[in-house]
């Protein structure tokens, strides 16, 4: 009886071409994923900003109220206010906007009349934002969705 030849085993295991393309499909996934998660931070962003802005302008409101007048800027919102029971009406850091911006209040043309605004990303009035192609201003008295420029 001649002896039986057996074919050499394959050892368990994944060539070097095979881990080489896996690789490859998780970093073009792993692109993917990370790019359209990058545009929702941007506008998670801007729509906390528009939040601070509303709760800002809700807090110029009760203290023009108390006050009957506005105040010059909003830092004098962080100070204490013997009206107030001498406690600030806002904490330093609730006068940045999302990006560590400081945002402004915008007196209006008659008497009363504000506008709480802050500057975007780029910290620049009417500033461009060459990456997104658009004006990122954000203010109290528009809709995040009617922003200027915005397509």
């Amino acid at each position: 009886m001649a002896p039986v030849v057996r074919a050499p085993r394959r050892r368990g295991g994944f060539t070097l071409i095979e881990l080489l393309v896996a690789i490859a499909i998780l970093g073009i996934l792993g692109m993917v994923v990370v790019s359209s998660l990058w545009d929702n931070v941007d506008d998670a962003k801007q729509i906390g900003a528009k939040t601070k802005v509303d709760s800002i302008k809700t807090m110029v409101m009760q203290y023009r109220r108390i006050h009957n007048d506005l105040p010059g800027d909003l830092s004098v919102l962080t100070e204490e206010d013997p009206r107030h029971g001498n406690r600030p009406w806002l904490q330093s850091d609730e006068i940045r906007d999302t990006w560590g911006n400081q945002m402004i209040i915008k007196k209006g043309d008659r008497p009363g009349e504000f506008e709480i605004i802050s500057f975007g990303a780029d910290g620049i009035e009417n500033g461009f934002d060459l990456t997104l192609g658009y004006e990122r201003d954000i203010s109290s008295n528009r809709p995040l969705d009617e922003e200027e420029g915005r397509p």
